[in-house]
Parts: C-alpha cells; sequence; structure tokens
C-alpha cells in the first residue's frame, strides 16, 4: 500500500455491512437498512429499525442489497460506515477495497462504484468473495450468508467447482416469517424473523426448546407480542440447511475419488452468517460424513480475510 494512499475495507451484505480502516485497524458494523420519507432519509441502521413500528403508511423501509446486487440507493449506507470511520478527516480521501459475490455482473460493479465516488471515494477496488477465502492448499469453500451461498472447490491452481444458490440467511427468516403468521396470525417484520433466527439457533446449540418473544402485526397493522417456542422455527432452519447440504453433496459427487478421500480427511470451511447457524454444519456433515469445519466469527469472515489483503 502506498504511502499517502487510506484505503478502507467493505464488505456490504444484505443484512450486515461491515467496514475496516487499514490505519486505524477501527471497525465499524451497520445493519444494511434504511428508513426513508420521500426522498428524506430518516435513519439507517438501528436508527431505521426504530421507524419499523411507526408511520408505516408513509416512511419506507428499504433492504437496499440483495444476492449482492442493488436494489435502491446505498449511499447513505456508505456515508455513514465512512463518516463513523472519521474516513474523510485529514486531507486524504479514502479508497475502498470491496468484496463482492463471485458472479457479480460488470454492470453490477459499475453501479457500486458509482455509488462509491458519489460519497467522494477516490478509488474502488473489487475482490471477489473467492479471492478472498481461496488458500494455496486444496480447499472446499462454502460461504453462506444472508441471501446467497456461494461453494467453491479449488486443486491444483484451478477452480473445480464454483456454483451460487439462493438458499441462506434471508431464505430462513423469510420461511419464520411464513410459519410465525400461520401460527399466529401476525406479521412479523424480517428484522423480528432474523432475531428468532439466532433466538432459536443459540438454543439448539444448547439443545434447547426457548420461549421466544418478539412483536408481530395484525391486519390493521397493530403490534401485539408473540410468544413463540423455538422448536416452531425449527423446519424454517431445516428447509434451507437440507437445501444447503444437498447442493454441497451435488458438488462434492462430482469430484475424482482422490479428492474426494483429501477433502473426507481435512474438511469443508464453512463461513459466513449461516455459519453460526444450527443447522447448516450438521446438514452437511451427515449427508458427507465428512468433518465441517465452522469459522468462529462467521458473519465477519469476509472482513476478517479482507484485513490481510492489503497492509497499512
Amino acid at each position: 500500500m502506498a504511502l499517502l494512499d487510506k484505503w478502507i475495507a467493505l464488505d456490504i451484505g444484505a443484512y450486515l455491512a461491515r467496514f475496516y480502516d487499514f490505519s486505524t485497524q477501527k471497525e465499524i458494523v451497520l445493519k444494511t437498512i434504511i428508513a426513508q420519507k420521500g426522498s428524506e432519509v430518516l435513519g439507517v441502521s438501528d436508527q431505521a429499525i426504530a421507524y419499523l413500528y411507526k408511520d408505516l403508511d408513509t416512511i419506507q423501509i428499504q433492504y437496499p442489497i440483495s444476492h449482492g446486487q442493488i436494489l435502491h440507493s446505498i449511499e447513505p449506507l456508505i456515508h455513514e460506515g465512512l463518516d463513523k470511520l472519521h474516513a474523510f478527516d485529514g486531507l486524504l480521501r479514502p479508497s475502498v477495497l470491496v468484496s463482492v459475490p463471485s458472479e457479480l455482473s460488470q454492470r453490477q460493479r459499475e453501479l457500486w462504484q458509482q455509488a462509491f465516488l458519489n460519497c467522494g471515494v477516490r478509488k474502488v477496488e473489487f475482490i471477489s468473495n473467492l479471492e478472498v477465502l481461496q488458500e494455496e492448499n486444496p480447499c472446499f469453500l462454502v460461504h453462506s450468508g444472508h441471501s446467497y451461498t456461494e461453494i467453491h472447490i479449488c486443486a491444483y491452481d484451478k477452480v473445480l467447482v464454483s456454483k451460487t444458490i439462493y438458499y441462506a440467511g434471508a431464505q430462513v427468516d423469510e420461511q419464520i416469517q411464513r410459519i410465525v403468521y400461520m401460527k399466529t396470525g401476525y406479521f412479523i417484520t424480517k428484522v423480528d424473523a432474523a432475531h428468532l433466527k439466532k433466538m432459536a439457533s443459540d438454543a439448539f446449540w444448547q439443545q434447547k426448546n426457548t420461549l421466544l418473544m418478539c412483536y408481530g402485526f395484525d391486519s390493521r397493522q397493530n403490534l401485539h407480542p408473540i410468544q413463540i417456542e423455538s422448536s416452531i422455527v425449527w423446519p424454517a432452519i431445516e428447509m434451507v440447511s437440507s437445501q444447503i447440504s444437498l447442493w454441497v453433496k451435488h458438488c462434492f459427487d462430482t469430484l475424482p475419488a482422490s479428492l474426494q478421500e483429501y477433502f473426507l480427511m481435512h474438511g469443508i470451511e464453512l463461513s459466513g452468517g449461516m455459519a453460526d447457524c444450527f443447522g447448516p454444519s450438521q446438514f452437511i456433515s451427515q449427508n458427507i460424513s465428512c468433518p465441517v469445519l465452522c469459522t468462529k466469527r462467521g458473519q465477519y469472515d469476509m472482513i476478517d480475510a479482507l484485513k490481510g489483503v492489503k497492509s497499512a
């Protein structure tokens, strides 16, 4: 890294946006959610969540990223993260290193680049998830985040398998919303569904059936407290976890016997937010009969890996 460069690493996912300043080693994490009233931005991240339960007829709650693609303007989110890092303090404008899905189109990369440039960034560089996570030794990578799962198998200096499927955390949340509505008649937000997923997962790791609580809307948009056992939401986690494991098994079956034997001994690496969730690692291990190595900070794997790409 050049002496006069100021670099920020960004992993902006569909659920969390992570910012890291290489020079100060400061890290900022925001929820990828924006509240707007017309063209006015009311809040980003936790400030936006406060608007989930009021003025629903006039306030728009936006989740601006899905499958790595920009659905709505992400500039308020970028401004918030860079401001919290004090990235524009001093004379140097920051440059950003952004991790993106391996299959992201050139058109989408251009949209990402323009959004950052509009926020005053000096330069934008992209690096794919595969480039960040790939190792020198043969590796079987399953990176499962919020809106998609990437499966990569690399060996002999080649990418043998590269597959993206749209089963991940968001699909679990959607199923939890459906289950809660069917059981209670109340509609819960995506944020509440994600909260229930985490609480239920924590209970399953402890082999408990915990009573979970959140709030839901009735047909007149009135809020009501909801109590639901964690076992009730298990089918949502089970469905998505089984789909992920089936695709992993399919990719494993395409490998030559020698590589299958290698990964049976050395294991499959599971990263991303779903690595924290009870279900995917268990299903993959059961289907392939091999160890699944879950990373310690699943939701922060990508930003942790990006920290080693450039040095201050």
